[in-house]
């Protein structure tokens, strides 16, 4: 439809000298083509200004429906279905909806609740790619907050309908050592290896697409799935796990997604994530990620996908499947222990941005390191050549200013290749902690609505407005919140303590070995001179 208007959700710079249209957010804009290819239109402003700008970046405005979605929030058909865009990335991203135009109504939970997400059981190589024109993180409604309102918190605090909830879908809280809690590990870990990423296509070549193989060791046998049932997958989490930071995927990007180091690349990105859900007690045993690792079947995929999609034990609602010890948390104590973790969450987030920017910018730097070295080996080659012609300097000297030449232009290309090797894994890996940073204080925001909500109940208990009993359940129910964010905290340090000690750890060693060819180099150029 050509001629229609669209709001701006959010400022988007164009690129100079290109086609790109600079929108900011909440100006009207004509749309005169609604895909040009990559997820994005074409069109005007209300200068007459015309360009490219993304199709998340924009909403539809519809006179007759006030809360009207994007295009990608309105669709009915299968997200599976060939006709879905292959081709966009920044088109599978929802735009964000302001929490007031969201719709307030609570999901009622049914009194027998069950799921059939199909087939089910019970349970590297990097390269550098500076991306042309990278996407930035494009801003995405809160799901954790504005899921624990859909979910009718009041339902659950104050107990308004009780769930009966299937055992396969229960998770476990364990007080552990030191009066700590954690989440119950159930059933045998296990590994799942993303590899063989490769190009198909179909409408005779018109619509291309990287799948990536995926094969879990409890079975050993590979599915097939593309970034976009990755997205799919993410979505799924976030709406179904509102006290649980779910690990970020690649970032999104519009040219070079065909380029065979990017590829490579987002192959290892997702293998951090699919490491990540693996090692998280409750994530692993998650109904809807076993479909996505093991479903084979076409048919059978897409009536799980579309159980999961109509699942209703989402958000706070799936604080009735949590198990937990019945002893009375100590407030006081839960409430400073939070309140530290908050604070060491803020501090750590910034920190683990720069940490990234930083690792970003060494494997940016290692080009210019390789010519700067290339420069130094070209100016000995040049000094060695230039004394030949004295017969009298021909012969070992001559020879050695060669060798030290290839030295340095060797190390220049190991500069190049390394980034690889170090910088670019301990990059990956942070990509996933500062994405779980980021989503911990949306975590934490549920526990504190729950504790302010007992505080209030406690007034009215003082003014008996309401029955001790019913503050009792009250902060029970919130008790329960607060295991599940003190277990999440304690797989976080675990992670952190682990995970990350083994990262570095690796990034270290393969810093060693770095140098140490280095120095092999120049003492191979030194050998040169002696006698």
């Amino acid at each position: 439809m050509e001629g229609h208007q669209v709001r701006a959700l959010y400022d988007f710079t164009g690129e100079p000298g290109t086609a790109e249209l600079s929108i900011t957010a909440g100006e009207m804009l004509t749309v005169m083509r609604d895909n040009v290819g990559d997820g994005w239109c074409e069109g005007f402003n209300q200068s007459g200004k015309s360009g490219l700008f993304p199709a998340a970046y924009v909403q539809n405005v519809d006179t007759t429906a006030p809360n009207a979605m994007t295009s990608s929030q309105q669709s009915s058909g299968d997200y599976w279905d060939d006709e879905w865009d292959d081709d966009s990335e920044i088109g599978q991203t929802q735009a964000y909806v302001p929490q007031q135009q969201q719709q307030q109504h609570m999901i009622q939970l049914p009194q027998h609740h069950t799921v059939d997400y199909g087939d089910s059981v019970s349970m590297h190589t990097i390269h550098s790619v500076i991306p042309e024109r990278p996407i930035p993180n494009i801003p995405k409604k809160n799901n954790k907050f504005s899921t624990l309102i859909k979910s009718g918190e009041d339902s659950f605090l104050l107990g308004m309908r009780v769930a009966n909830v299937p055992e396969n879908e229960k998770i476990y809280i364990e007080e552990i050592e030191g009066g700590h809690y954690g989440w119950s590990s159930r059933g045998e870990s296990y590994n799942c290896v993303v590899t063989s990423p490769k190009k198909e296509s179909k409408l005779k070549g018109l619509k291309s697409f990287i799948v990536y193989q995926l094969t879990p060791t409890f079975n050993n046998i590979q599915v097939s799935r593309r970034y976009k049932h990755f997205d799919w997958l993410h979505e799924r989490l976030e709406e179904k796990y509102c006290f649980i930071p779910i690990p970020p995927l690649p970032d999104k990007q519009i040219s070079g997604r065909y380029d065979e180091q990017f590829i490579e690349h987002r192959r290892t990105q997702l293998q951090e994530f699919v490491d990540y859900v693996c090692r998280h007690p409750v994530l692993a045993r998650s109904r809807v990620w076993e479909h996505f690792i093991t479903c084979t079947d076409e048919k059978r995929w897409k009536a799980g996908k579309r159980q999961a999609e109509k699942d209703e034990l989402l958000g706070v609602n799936y604080f009735y499947a949590v198990q937990c010890p019945e002893t009375i948390l100590d407030v006081i104590k839960v409430e400073i222990q939070t309140d530290a973790f908050s604070r060491f969450i803020s501090g750590l987030d910034p920190v683990v941005k720069n940490f990234m920017a930083m690792a970003v910018d060494q494997t940016k730097k290692s080009l210019l390191y390789k010519r700067e070295f290339q420069k130094i080996g070209q100016s000995f080659s040049a000094l060695s050549h230039a004394l030949e012609g004295d017969d009298r300097s021909r012969g070992r000297l001559t020879y050695a200013l060669k060798i030290t030449g290839d030295a340095y232009n060797d190390i220049g290309k190991l500069y190049e290749e390394q980034p690889k090797f170090d910088w670019e894994p301990l990059s990956d890996k942070f990509h996933i902690y500062r994405g779980i940073i980021s989503s911990f204080p949306d975590v934490i925001s549920i526990h504190k609505t729950a504790v302010q909500k007992r505080k209030d109940y406690e007034k009215l208990v003082s003014e008996h407005k309401m029955e001790p009993q019913q503050l009792r359940d009250l902060s029970h129910r919130t008790d329960v919140i607060a295991r599940a964010l003190l277990a999440e905290e304690t797989h976080f340090q675990t992670e952190q303590e682990v995970h990350l000690t083994q990262a570095m750890k690796t990034h270290l060693a393969e810093q060693i070995k770095f140098y140490q060819k280095i120095v092999d180099k120049l003492r191979e150029a030194l050998n040169a001179y002696e006698g």
